[in-house]
């Protein structure tokens, strides 16, 4: 409780709030890409193969078009389409109005987007799950993913987890087919300017900056970026907000802070939703 309280008093005595979102505030709120038990349920056939997690398919190389399709049908429908703006967010959200604060998140769920926060104040840096793009670079367009998505998870067959070749999503202009964009989307690159933006404005204050739930599946996003700012900041105060999870196949979890940035910082050993609605309670008792 008292490094909460030394949260939120930097919060409240800083110019600036930078936060880092990772999968570990999606995992608090109620999307987790690191439980297995729901995987295995909803995905036996990879399961069988030795991918237990969400987290694994990231690195998985063996499927067909087919079967990935098929996966993404299920997972995105679940996690973009199916979950609703969660209570966490729209806590934080209020949490963090009246101050000048910016995010980036590695995050593709868009639970930001959805919870209501201003996107000029969100930076996501690993893209979404809202845009597919067309494979054909003499086409290179853009499409929405929602109609391709529902137009698919129909014809998803569960037993083999595959849908059928003729399903598989194409470019309505070309006919080439479309993969998931990601950070390869009309907006990236102006989101990207606007947070650095803000980060050199910044620098002309003090700046409270919160890392939550960042562990090493992309420690280039926010983790090591956020270490490097506070070190390179006078006025910067740091707190990392990340539990262990010790019965977990994947290594998602550090609270340790590096030495050269000790003094300048915090850890907490507490999964985000303690640490936020804490926050929250304190923000509008």
């Amino acid at each position: 409780m008292e490094r909460i309280k030394t949260l939120y008093q930097a919060m409240t005595n800083s110019d600036y709030i930078l936060l880092g979102a990772g999968a570990g505030l999606s995992a608090a709120a109620g999307i987790s890409f690191a439980d297995e038990k729901a995987f295995k349920a909803q995905f036996p056939v990879l399961w069988q193969k030795g991918i237990h997690s969400d987290y694994q398919t990231f690195s998985y190389k063996a499927w067909s078009l087919e079967q990935r399709w098929a996966y993404w049908a299920k997972h995105i429908t679940q996690v973009r389409y199916n979950t609703p703006p969660l209570t966490l967010y729209t806590q934080l959200l209020t949490l963090l109005n009246g101050w000048d604060y910016q995010i980036i998140t590695s995050n593709v769920d868009r639970q930001f987007y959805r919870s209501g926060f201003p996107m000029e104040r969100v930076f996501e840096a690993q893209g979404s799950y809202d845009w597919l793009r067309c494979t054909n670079e003499n086409c290179d367009r853009q499409w929405a993913a929602e109609d391709f998505i529902k137009r698919m998870l129909p014809q998803v067959d569960e037993a083999q987890l595959t849908i059928p070749t003729d399903y598989l999503p194409r470019c309505p202009v070309c006919g080439a087919l479309l993969e998931m964009a990601f950070r390869h989307h009309d907006g990236y690159h102006e989101a990207q300017e606007n947070y650095r933006q803000w980060l050199k404005k910044s620098e002309s204050g003090s700046i409270c900056i919160i890392e939550i739930g960042v562990g090493f599946n992309s420690p280039g996003v926010i983790r090591v970026p956020f270490e490097r700012i506070t070190g390179g900041r006078v006025q910067a105060k740091f707190f990392r907000i990340t539990v262990d999870y010790p019965n977990s196949e994947e290594e998602i979890a550090y609270p340790e802070i590096p030495q050269p940035i000790a003094k300048q910082s915090t850890s907490l050993n507490l999964d985000a939703r303690v640490v936020i609605e804490t926050l929250f309670k304190w923000k509008t008792s």
